[in-house]
């Protein structure tokens, strides 16, 4: 019997087992080239988080200072000005005993520069929202305070992994009767000083950032005349304090800070005064600002008055200010930037 000739010259089909060396680098670009598209889209996607989850927590330090304004009836001093914090302990705790101020004004008032305290602008933050003593007479030194080594819970909940402390403790009573409280690091972690300038008050930072949440009273936005210190004007607030700082944009000799935050002004016009010759208003004028240096760790570079930056224009704002999230933004600077 005869086959089928056209049935036998039919070429054979192989079934085909996996891919070919040239497929298989056509792959491999394909997922290169979407991998190249996608990193910088995940970056963007986790750098927005990371601001997203400090402006969340301003707003919730922010919601803590207002809770003390209504607790004690008065906004926090941030401890660029003496004047202002003796008569902010006076305001929030008048039973206050006269030995209980004596021993804070010990710890506090820095006998080198009397006209400001010990504390800075990123300190004060940490002690007027950490908690205070349920005793009116000593709200310090009495069970649960500040100056005790077990303060009780306060307006705000401190993540501990995130203050500038260690388990180094120094005794702040006597002898007889030894008071142990942490030290903090920031004095040689953030500003390169030695170990003997420690003292017992920490900042708080973000959690992505490097350098701590920085506090601004507006009363202490400017120099005041109702605040002088001896008849003399008190410098403004800023940070790194003024003697931290040799004054120069972004050399800091004696400081691993960049930059050097000082509160904002707006763009609201004002008219100008004999006291304040700028002729646009403060970014919350008779409140507080909250600053923080943002993901690149850098506050802005110095502007000495009579300039001031301001928000949301951006007059004045340097790379470092445009990454700033503050309280009164709804993200970083330059994202409110008109």
């Amino acid at each position: 019997m005869k086959t089928n000739t056209l049935h036998n010259l039919r070429p054979r089909v192989r079934n085909r087992i996996g891919m070919t060396l040239i497929e298989i680098l056509v792959v491999i670009s394909i997922i290169a080239i979407l991998a190249g598209m996608l990193i910088p889209v995940i970056g963007a996607v986790r750098r927005r988080g990371q601001v997203t989850a400090t402006v969340l927590e301003i707003q919730n330090l922010k919601a803590a200072i207002e809770q003390y304004k209504q607790k004690f009836g008065d906004y926090p001093p941030d401890g660029s000005n003496a004047v202002v914090f003796q008569r902010h302990i006076r305001i929030a705790f008048p039973r206050i005993a006269p030995q209980e101020i004596a021993n804070l004004n010990s710890l506090i008032l820095d006998s080198h520069i009397p006209a400001v305290t010990k504390l800075d602008a990123a300190e004060a933050l940490v002690f007027f929202l950490g908690g205070f003593s349920d005793d009116p007479r000593f709200p310090f030194t009495g069970k649960g305070g500040p100056l005790t080594g077990n303060r009780s819970l306060g307006l705000f909940d401190f993540d501990p992994a995130r203050l500038s402390i260690d388990s180094t403790t120094i005794n702040i009573g006597t002898a007889s009767n030894p008071i142990l409280v942490s030290q903090s690091t920031d004095e040689t972690g953030l500003h390169n000083q030695v170990a003997a300038a420690r003292d017992i008050f920490p900042v708080y930072f973000p959690k992505n950032s490097d350098a701590p949440f920085v506090y601004f009273d507006s009363r202490t936005y400017m120099p005041r005349s109702i605040y002088t210190y001896n008849g003399n004007a008190v410098p403004p607030a800023q940070y790194p304090p003024a003697d931290w700082c040799a004054g120069n944009p972004h050399s800091h000799p004696v400081t691993f800070i960049t930059g050097i935050a000082r509160p904002y002004r707006g763009d609201e016009v004002r008219q100008a005064t004999a006291a304040d010759a700028y002729t646009y208003k403060w970014a919350n004028p008779d409140t507080f600002q909250i600053i923080s240096a943002g993901l690149d760790n850098d506050f802005g570079n110095n502007l000495n008055p009579p300039q001031y930056k301001q928000y949301p224009s951006g007059v004045y704002y340097s790379d470092g200010d445009n990454s700033n999230i503050t309280s009164f933004s709804r993200g970083t600077l330059e994202d409110d930037i008109q």
